[in-house]
């Protein structure tokens, strides 16, 4: 009977050429089936393992091995301050996208009540995030995918924040324009329609339809300018996320559009992931 040190040795040699960290990932995932932090398989790697846990750890390690999303193996992915869960109907929340959650803060008065939009909202993140940190806020969170929402909704639940709600929209179709918004925020598909990237690593499990679009990544970050104008309140925020490339395309488009005081917002990476603009009004 094999050890949890063996276990991970093993595993870890069978995804060493599949993922970028198969010790790491290898490890995570028997901290999930044993719900034990590191910590504790570090001081207990010589016990022997179960025949149960060796089971549910090898049944993971096989589905990361043919590409499964670590998070989704998990069932959830950690977000700002938030334990989120997910699944395949929803993307999987990215460290980088917090870069416009930290933009929409900066915007914002925490004393004050505001009124904020999250369009496509997947897994809740954005939503989420800004209702928690501004609980004077009335936010509505918009997804096209009824799936999606149902994950978004037990997400609230779980994460106890109640000035949150939730309506099935294709972007604006089903959201009022009146009284308008402070802040209208989105993480759109943005990747273009073909792109090779979408056939590689986690990308190959996430719903196609919430990364990918067409005009070469532009045509719902387009729409999304041109209708947020009506639905934003004088001198309210438009938050975009988009790729580290799109940067001048959207820039072009918001100046266009008429927007004013056009910022640029990094990630983690230093890479130019998302812009924020003033409606005059």
């Amino acid at each position: 009977m094999l050890t949890y040190r063996a276990l991970l040795d093993d595993a870890a040699h069978t995804l060493y050429e599949s993922c970028d960290t198969p010790r790491i990932d290898a490890e995570v995932l028997l901290q999930h089936v044993l719900q034990q932090p590191l910590a504790w398989l570090i001081a207990n790697g010589d016990t022997a393992a179960t025949q149960d846990h060796s089971k549910r750890f090898y049944d993971l390690v096989a589905q990361r091995l043919s590409g499964q999303p670590i998070a989704y193996l998990l069932g959830y992915r950690e977000f700002w301050t938030l334990n989120l869960t997910v699944n395949e109907h929803v993307l999987i929340p990215r460290p980088d996208t917090e870069c416009l959650v930290e933009a929409a803060l900066e915007r914002l008065n925490k004393e004050e009540p505001s009124r904020l939009l999250d369009l496509g909202t997947g897994s809740g993140a954005i939503g989420l995030a800004l209702a928690k940190e501004q609980p004077l806020a009335k936010v509505l969170a918009v997804d096209y995918s009824t799936d999606a929402l149902a994950v978004a909704k037990a997400n609230a639940l779980s994460n106890h924040v109640s000035n949150i709600e939730f309506a099935q929209s294709d972007w604006f179709s089903n959201v009022d324009r009146h009284p308008g918004f402070h802040l209208i925020a989105a993480n759109p598909p943005y990747v273009a329609e073909g792109d090779a990237h979408l056939e590689q690593g986690d990308l190959r499990f996430e719903p196609k339809m919430a990364l990918s679009c067409g005009n070469n990544g532009l045509s719902d970050l387009t729409t999304i300018i041109e209708s947020a104008k009506d639905y934003l309140l004088s001198h309210g925020s438009l938050l975009l996320e988009h790729g580290h490339e799109q940067f001048s395309d959207v820039e072009r488009l918001l100046k266009d559009n008429g927007y004013r005081d056009i910022e640029l917002y990094k990630d983690l990476n230093q890479l130019p992931r998302c812009t924020a603009a003033i409606w005059p009004g």
